[in-house]
């Protein structure tokens, strides 16, 4: 089905100013969202998390699925994106403050008590899995996509330790890629840059080898090669003179259109600064706090949904995760774009499974 934004105009649109920080969230309400919660105080609230480097329209392809649900949602523009803030303090991209901040809008919509299953990809998996670590008693479930569980460690991040671990165990420096994004030159390139950018994420290139079985290495190329990314996006060194194919999805051009006009209008200074808050360990005593109180384990009912085609994930510190269900599609890391409607059936048969709605007689 081609890209349309045209689900999100069932939506309304809101903004809430958060305090202490004084960060502006843009975010969409399903239908009736108020009059639908306060009726049944007890139905559960999915609350939708993108990643980078989209915003609240890429799950525009999932939206009508769960508008024929019976579950109200709340989709967010993440700090960094869309309508939202885009400060320049990488200080403030602190999960906690993130987490606090998303409390303040829900607070603001009058949601109340445990009724919450935030739904994440890529960082806003990271930033759904920390909702739920700072904000226990407003979560009954969790749906993390492409990016399994990070455990809250006390030992501070360490980029070159992250890369050489994973090139042992995976034969690739899974992490490479953040040496680009947390270039002082990377927002500017990227700006001036987007259609190389746009192919970035959304290139197709099937492994020669036998050995993969014509699997799309295309994303392990670009993020997990030192200097490729960089190389591509500027057309230099190995890619002076090549440009890859997109995937089926991706050529759709309102979709690479609407992906233009974004980055042209917002850029990404704000939104690099989730590589940075990390790799500089902005947040390292807060997550400390949470290492060392004994935070880590999740005690709700988890979805993990991993692609195929995805090089930067793995599930193996899923561990922490009593009642856990695994899901993989034939897909690559934008899985959203590529599979809404597939996404959106796994998802929505679990919440119904976990979480069935008690019709009142």
């Amino acid at each position: 089905m081609p890209y349309s934004t045209h689900p999100m105009s069932s939506l309304t649109h809101h903004t809430h100013l958060t305090t202490p920080h004084n960060l502006l969230y843009s975010y969409y309400l399903s239908p009736s969202f108020a009059s639908t919660t306060k009726s049944h105080p007890s139905l559960p609230i999915l609350l939708f998390l993108h990643g980078y480097p989209d915003d609240a329209y890429m799950w525009a392809g999932t939206v009508p699925t769960f508008l024929n649900s019976p579950y109200p949602f709340v989709i967010v523009d993440l700090l960094g994106f869309g309508g939202t803030s885009k400060p320049g303090d990488v200080r403030l991209y602190d999960y906690r403050i993130q987490a606090d901040a998303i409390a303040s809008v829900l607070d603001w919509e009058g949601v109340v008590g445990g009724r919450v299953i935030p739904v994440g990809h890529d960082w806003g998996s990271a930033t759904a899995q920390r909702f739920y670590l700072y904000h226990r008693d407003r979560c009954i479930g969790l749906s993390i996509n492409s990016l399994a569980y990070q455990i809250p460690s006390a030992e501070p991040f360490n980029l070159e330790e992250a890369n050489a671990s994973t090139t042992k165990r995976f034969g690739y420096p899974q992490w490479e890629y953040w040496h680009f994004f947390t270039s002082p030159s990377a927002p500017n390139l990227l700006r001036l840059n987007p259609r190389r950018f746009y192919e970035v994420m959304h290139g197709h290139l099937p492994s020669p080898h036998p050995s993969e079985n014509s699997r799309d290495i295309w994303m392990r190329e670009m993020f997990c090669v030192p200097g490729a990314m960089h190389d591509y996006i500027t057309q230099t060194g190995n890619y002076s003179n090549y440009t890859v194919d997109l995937k089926a999805y991706a050529e759709d051009e309102a979709l690479w259109r609407r992906f233009e006009e974004r980055l042209t209008r917002d850029g990404v200074e704000g939104a690099v600064n989730y590589y940075h808050s990390l790799r500089d360990n902005v947040m390292i005593n807060d997550e400390k706090v949470l290492a060392e109180g004994g935070r880590s384990r999740i005690e709700v009912p988890v979805l993990y949904i991993g692609q195929t085609g995805d090089w930067m994930s793995d599930a193996t510190s899923l561990s922490l995760v009593p009642d856990l269900e695994e899901k993989v599609v034939e897909a690559g890391h934008w899985v959203f774009y590529e599979k809404p409607e597939e996404m959106a059936g796994l998802i929505l048969d679990w919440v119904e499974r976990k979480f069935p709605v008690v019709e009142k007689s």
